[in-house]
């Protein structure tokens, strides 16, 4: 991948091919943020920058054999593992090289992927995905060849965090790799990574990708005009994931979804009665009904609005919102203090979290539709 085709992120870039350029890129590079911010492509424009035969300035040509492989993800010195499961009627422990040609048509179609989208590519179904312990084996094998093209051995290791305990089998390796070879591990969450295995790597951190980036990028993928494109962006937290997502859905209706669930969610104390309960019924009937990954993306709604609405208290403007959102905004702020945005905040990072691990969709809005509630009228609420 070149890295013009990285949406956005120019800072990272040009540290990046600076570091390759002067001799003092690391032996181990930990990109750290979500996946839709763009650490998979950033990691495979550095892979085909430093096997590059022609570069052009800051960034690959394009057009020499060693790119041509990289643009197909098939360059014999760069080596991937990620998370897998085990493929029906193998006996043996899953390793990533099972599932190469699925994972080469994902990156071709999206390398802004999600750990969720490639479990069901593989049809994992419920099962967990890992980084094996024979994995970590075979990453060790691959570093002890020669290189078969290029100056540099290179090992791309996605949602590193899978790894587990058995990233203790890399910690040698890492420490102490053989000459020309270069780890890039990619990480999500860096709670989950050993810290022996983070005090190996030099940590970089992939920030959200700034709207017009984004809203650019959607308009070069996707037929909308400008006003479209910028809305999405706004809304996905510099995630080009989630705004493709919402960009190749149908008309986005979030607003009034989120309306009507709190207008119910604040009702239910406020003014409880029967036709209140049945309406909220009736209101998570329908979000059931939407789709798991538009429930994610009701959800990410949600928290760009509240975050708006808190501003809108403590500033008393907003930069984001316009027309009836405004309006509604504007109605809600007058109500609510930042700690009870702050608290409606954690109860819907929880329902996200829940519906992402396949969670029923209708327990969690109605049961937490209940603390939304009590949040209104301040009473006590525990997030679980």
């Amino acid at each position: 991948m070149l890295f013009t085709k990285v949406i956005g992120q120019w800072q990272l870039k040009t540290k990046m091919a600076e570091m390759i350029l002067s001799g003092r890129f690391p032996h181990a590079l930990m990109l750290a943020g979500p996946t839709g911010n763009g650490g998979l492509p950033l990691a495979l424009a550095v892979a085909q920058y430093l096997h590059c035969e022609n570069r052009q300035g800051n960034d690959s040509c394009g057009a020499c054999p060693s790119c041509l492989k990289h643009q197909k993800f098939i360059h014999p010195d760069l080596y991937f593992s990620f998370p897998v499961v085990k493929p029906e009627k193998k006996r043996e422990p899953p390793v990533s090289t099972d599932y190469i040609k699925e994972w080469r048509a994902a990156l071709s179609q999206n390398p802004y992927l999600n750990y969720y989208d490639w479990m069901q590519r593989i049809e994992a179904e419920n099962r967990q995905g890992n980084i094996t312990a024979d994995e970590c084996r075979q990453i060790i094998h691959h570093f002890s060849l020669k290189t078969f093209e290029a100056a540099y051995k290179i090992q791309i290791i996605w949602l590193a965090e899978f790894l587990g305990n058995e990233g203790n089998i890399l910690l040698k390796l890492i420490e102490e790799p053989p000459p020309n070879t270069i780890f890039i591990l990619l990480v999500e969450n860096l709670e989950p990574v050993l810290n022996t295995i983070i005090s190996r790597t030099q940590i970089v951190k992939v920030p959200p990708i700034e709207d017009n980036d984004l809203a650019q990028a959607l308009l070069q993928n996707f037929e909308m005009d400008s006003t479209a494109a910028q809305k999405i962006a706004r809304i996905c937290d510099g995630n080009f994931d989630t705004a493709m997502i919402i960009a190749a859905g149908e008309e986005n209706v979030n607003d009034k979804l989120l309306h009507q669930w709190l207008a119910c969610c604040y009702h239910l104390k406020q003014k409880p009665s029967e036709a209140n309960t049945q309406t909220l019924l009736e209101w998570t009937e329908t979000i059931a009904k939407v789709g798991r990954e538009n429930q994610k993306i009701f959800l990410k709604y949600a928290l760009f609005f509240l975050r708006e609405c808190s501003l809108l208290v403590q500033t008393g403007h907003s930069e984001k919102l316009d027309g009836d959102e405004l309006k509604f905004a504007r109605g809600l702020s007058a109500k609510l203090q930042p700690e009870q945005f702050e608290a409606i905040t954690g109860i819907l990072n929880r329902i996200h979290y829940h519906i992402e691990r396949n969670a029923n969709p209708k327990i969690q809005f109605l049961s937490n539709s209940f603390k939304i509630a009590s949040v209104f009228i301040n009473e006590p609420v525990r997030v679980d």
